[in-house]
């Protein structure tokens, strides 16, 4: 691992651990043993750091278009893994409007990826309904169904983190089941109440 991969990795257990705000690029640079000028050397500041590690937990998480699941027990492994990459980078969820707020630049770049990230959340609706696990009654209905998908993933752990609770297993299981259950009002017959 490089030395700017080092301070990657370092700079997200540390946030993940506490918070961006407390945690300063001469707390990194002590906890990896370096000075921080040697830090410095790599990443000017912290908010470069965090912006480097979004654009990490993006190429982590996105899917091509032509990947997106089909179907929905392909949908429910996707999930499972996407759960587990936003617990990596949980400081982020946590913290997101925090971070909009001091960053402009990572708040652009978050707002355009999520724009895109809600057209491929309704692609996997429209790929659910090509493939007759899904019967949406209008366009409205649809646009529901992918902002209550998109709300859940954009802020699930922090709602865990409002109950006072963390990722486990039996939380990445509740939230493939809240994913499910705002699928169940248009999944068709034949796929009613399958995993």
């Amino acid at each position: 691992m490089s030395r700017k991969e080092d301070i990657l990795e370092t700079a997200r257990k540390l946030f993940n651990e506490s918070n961006t705000q407390a945690v300063t690029t001469n707390h990194i640079a002590k906890a990896m043993g370096i000075s921080p000028g040697n830090l410095h050397y790599h990443y000017s500041n912290r908010e470069e750091i965090i912006r480097v590690l979004y654009t990490q937990l993006r190429e982590e998480s996105r899917l091509e278009v032509e990947a997106l699941p089909k179907d929905i027990k392909t949908l429910n492994a996707h999930q499972a893994l996407l759960i587990q990459i936003q617990w990596q980078y949980r400081f982020f969820f946590r913290e997101l409007l925090f971070l909009f707020a001091r960053d402009e630049k990572l708040k652009t770049m978050c707002v355009a990826d999520n724009v895109a990230h809600r057209s491929r959340i309704k692609k996997i609706m429209q790929n659910l309904i090509d493939h007759g696990e899904l019967k949406v009654p209008n366009a409205q209905a649809l646009e529901h169904l992918v902002d209550s998908i998109l709300m859940a993933w954009q802020f699930y752990v922090s709602y865990k983190y409002t109950l006072g609770e963390c990722l486990n297993e039996k939380a990445v299981k509740e939230m493939i089941a809240y994913t499910n259950q705002s699928m169940e009002p248009f999944r068709t017959h034949a796929t009613k109440g399958k995993k």
